[in-house]
């Protein structure tokens, strides 16, 4: 890696900690956009010329741009307690949703996954959207008539994050699909609490499946993508019963949850049809890492399992 590429990845792992620390709007907008022009060097600077990566790359650019302009004007209005007037509060919101892959703000997100490598999309996915998070974290909090609009459209993102993976044939796009359903998932987590918890266990399980993406290894590959699928056996699973829990703790009404539980069992049947191609393609070859293959299988089965002797 060139010395540039360094300073763009110095930048791209800086950028959530000084949004995070910085008590000023105007640092917290610079830590960002920090992270998010610290990535697109980075996107384009691929070895290989590949033109779909490219495409990808711009159109990420292009939405991304539009995105911190909305926030600047939104987080500039809110933070100057013009809160008064919804507009202000509303536009803060829709612009982090942009920034988070979030319906109705969750277009790009497909076209843009499914052209990128598996390192890219691991940073898109995960790292860039810790920032955001913690934005709307704080907006909830000051807002209640904003808390019940996120826990609608993070319901209304779990159904079309399913239903866009439904209709994916590739592998790319269909975890584009899972990104949009688990934002709505997190945002759940946002009101109810647990939000923390769900994305750092959505985060290491992705961070696995890109790996053994990288690997090659088949059968690894299908038990990551059924991880994600929060099936009770997987470690998923905890994320989802962190915030189911916190739900039943509160004081909020049952049909929060309807289309959230509803989309996991339509995103479930995407997820069994790439775990069956993946498993039994494995089954076909004779794979050299067979052992390793079992041993982080039966990792992956106990640690949802372990979990709820200690709940």
């Amino acid at each position: 890696m060139s010395s540039g590429n360094l300073l763009f990845l110095a930048f791209l792992l800086l950028g959530p900690f000084v949004s995070i620390s910085s008590s000023s709007w105007v640092m917290c907008w610079v830590g960002l956009e920090m992270s998010f022009l610290g990535l697109i060097p980075l996107l384009l600077s691929d070895s290989e010329y590949m033109s779909l990566s490219k495409e990808s790359s711009i159109k990420y650019f292009c939405i991304q741009a539009l995105g911190s302009g909305l926030l600047m004007l939104g987080g500039v209005m809110y933070y100057m307690n013009l809160s008064s007037f919804w507009f202000w509060d509303l536009l803060f919101m829709i612009s982090l949703f942009m920034k988070l892959g979030v319906f109705p703000m969750h277009f790009w997100v497909p076209s843009v996954i499914a052209g990128l490598d598996w390192g890219p999309i691991l940073l898109m996915l995960t790292w860039q959207k810790i920032a955001p998070f913690a934005f709307l974290v704080n907006v909830v909090e000051n807002s209640s008539w904003l808390a019940t609009l996120v826990l609608v459209l993070g319901g209304l993102s779990t159904l079309v994050g399913a239903m866009i993976g439904l209709n994916q044939t590739s592998v790319r796009a269909m975890l584009g699909g899972s990104s949009i359903a688990h934002a709505g998932w997190s945002c759940l987590g946002v009101v109810f609490g647990g939000l923390w918890m769900y994305f750092l266990i959505y985060c290491l399980s992705f961070m696995l499946l890109m790996m053994f993406f990288s690997l090659g290894e088949e059968m690894m590959i299908s038990f990551g993508i059924l991880s994600l699928s929060g099936l009770p056996p997987f470690i998923m699973f905890i994320g989802k019963w962190t915030i189911l829990k916190n739900f039943l703790y509160g004081d909020y009404t049952w049909m929060f949850l309807v289309l959230p539980l509803f989309s996991t069992l339509l995103s479930l049947s995407f997820y069994l049809k790439f775990f069956y191609s993946y498993y039994m393609s494995s089954a076909v070859k004779n794979s050299m890492g067979k052992y390793f293959d079992v041993c982080a299988s039966i990792m992956f089965v106990l640690s949802g399992v372990l979990y709820l002797f200690f709940v």
